[in-house]
């Protein structure tokens, strides 16, 4: 029996229906599970109406309230998410739908808006307007803050986007973003100036594209090179998904991933390609890291909560990110806090203390974590109202392993509007 396919909008600020849906219109206990699904996302439990709920089981009322909303035997459901979500959090939505539909597949939102382009996918950008930042993938991600007004902030998109090799770019605005029109069409101004073709997409566009992106197999769509697998008889067979363990990090997809799960099965993700970096979204912290490098957060154990980058070639070398709002701090005032924890420690566990050092050519508290296996270079920046902590780890006397990748962490560390 051939199967329906739902395309269902995952974020930012709805989970919604896209094709093909009735005119069912989401009640208001609905709404409330789906609000407070994607702001528990992350954790795992959230609030609704007072009431602690488990966020697996939101995700699970969440999409199953919108598959109600159609055809619901054999279907098959593909979940449209922001490209800069992590992995941690389409595991989450995955889990979820696999237990209400028969087969699962989950694609960046930038694959869906790839079908407004004639183009090539390599001379193809697609700019994803969010509340706190502007996405823009091509063969890489860049996240770019929206910490300004429209228009200063339209020219930093359309510099980013002028050093890429793109012909076509397309421009998502959501509807569930305030101002996110209004910026669409600064954004399309300044780059239309370099010389790129622009397409702007509104929902009514977006439904349009799912409509026909329905009836492809999303394995051969343009902007995936991925192949889902499946048995003899059909089926796709599930594999197992070793996504990150819930996390309040959003990692920028370097390509887009097919994910793929049966209903009574575990999940499947597979990265496309990868480039050199991407942009790590933290919170309301945003840096580069390595495209590559697995992510996790580390909650337990010694030091503060934080996310851990890890190189994939030594479990030694690796970044840490923390962040605390410090609205009206000083950088010496963050220093004489942080000599009064170091005094408190043991001896010889925190040296080379300076309060007014510099990392990556900006002003910052630096000192040294001196462990067994290795150290941790950390740099404490100030950006705002945000208080960023960088931690660059290395084996003792190995700190060329991390240098690199280190500095360009730092330097590109800033605080999201």
């Amino acid at each position: 029996m051939t199967q329906h396919r739902a395309i269902v909008e995952v974020g930012p600020g709805t989970v919604r229906r896209l094709c093909c849906r009735t005119s069912t219109v989401a009640d208001r206990t609905t709404s409330e599970l789906i609000r407070a699904a994607l702001d528990g996302i992350d954790d795992q439990v959230a609030l609704v109406g007072e009431r602690p709920v488990a966020v697996d089981s939101l995700w699970g009322a969440a999409l199953g309230s919108v598959l109600r909303e159609g055809p619901a035997a054999h279907e098959t459901m593909i979940l449209v998410y922001p490209s800069w979500w992590s992995s941690s959090r389409v595991g989450v939505l995955t889990a979820a739908a696999a237990a209400v539909a028969d087969n699962v597949l989950a694609q960046p939102r930038s694959w869906l808006l790839a079908h407004a382009s004639d183009a090539v996918p390599e001379a193809t950008v697609a700019v994803e307007i969010a509340e706190r930042l502007v996405a823009i993938t091509g063969t890489g991600m860049v996240a770019v803050p929206r910490s300004t007004e429209p228009h200063p902030l339209a020219g930093e998109v359309a510099h980013t986007i002028a050093e890429m090799a793109a012909a076509v770019v397309l421009i998502d605005a959501p509807d569930t973003v305030a101002g996110a029109p209004a910026l669409a069409r600064a954004i399309a101004e300044a780059v239309r100036r370099g010389g790129r073709t622009v397409v702007r997409i509104d929902h009514a566009r977006l439904a349009r594209l799912a409509v026909g992106a329905r009836s492809a197999e999303p394995a051969q769509d343009k902007s995936s090179g991925s192949r889902s697998t499946a048995t003899a008889g059909g089926r796709r067979r599930p594999r197992t998904y070793r996504g990150l363990g819930a996390a309040a990090i959003v990692l920028a997809a370097a390509a887009p991933a097919l994910v793929t799960a049966g209903r009574h099965g575990p999940i499947a993700a597979q990265r496309v390609r990868t480039a050199a970096t991407t942009s790590l979204v933290e919170g309301r912290v945003t840096l580069t890291v390595p495209a590559n490098w697995p992510t996790q957060r580390v909650v337990s154990g010694s030091g503060s909560p934080r996310v851990q980058v890890t190189s994939p070639s030594d479990p030694e070398v690796a970044l840490h990110i923390t962040q605390s709002p410090v609205a009206g701090d000083t950088l010496s005032g963050t220093a004489d806090r942080l000599k009064r924890a170091i005094d408190a420690e043991p001896a010889g566990v925190f040296v080379d203390f300076n309060p007014s050092g510099s990392s990556a050519g900006r002003p910052a508290v630096t000192y040294r974590e001196v462990r067994a296996s290795h150290h941790v270079r950390w740099t404490v920046l100030l950006d705002g109202p945000v208080r960023i902590s960088v931690g660059c780890q290395s084996r003792p006397g190995d700190e060329n392993a991390v240098r690199g990748v280190c500095e360009e962490a730092v330097r590109s560390a800033h605080a999201l509007g």
